[in-house]
């Protein structure tokens, strides 16, 4: 998994221009719309998780729950969700290791990983 997430990491780095997913625009460079904090609000981290869960392409939006299954529910192959998890880095501004990665199978797993992550903004 951390072969396919360096390769997907490595893509992005190469292309100077931002990503757009679902009318959403990711970059690397593009400072976070919301306000960094000691420790994120679990409703802000759900907002704002659920809604980047709701304009990634491969995902149906009438599926993402607070509990949905990235496998069962999203229907995410091992792609997809490293896709996923890279732009949750990237909306939050965290580095998800690969053994902590791993463990993320779930909507409400990773709203808790990020909320309770020191440095997630």
């Amino acid at each position: 998994m951390q072969a396919v997430r360096a390769g997907i990491r490595a893509l992005r780095s190469s292309s100077s221009a931002p990503m757009i997913r679902g009318g959403r625009v990711f970059s690397q460079s593009a400072p976070s719309v919301y306000s960094p904090s000691a420790v994120l609000e679990k409703q802000e981290v759900t907002f704002r998780v659920l809604d980047l869960l709701r304009s990634t392409p491969s995902i149906d939006p009438t599926k993402v729950t607070q509990t949905a299954s990235f496998k069962d529910d999203l229907q995410l192959d091992i792609l997809d969700n490293n896709q996923v998890l890279i732009a949750v880095e990237e909306e939050f501004a965290v580095d998800i290791p690969d053994n902590e990665a791993n463990k993320i199978s779930t909507t409400g797993h990773l709203i808790d990983y990020l909320t309770a992550h020191p440095q997630a903004k």
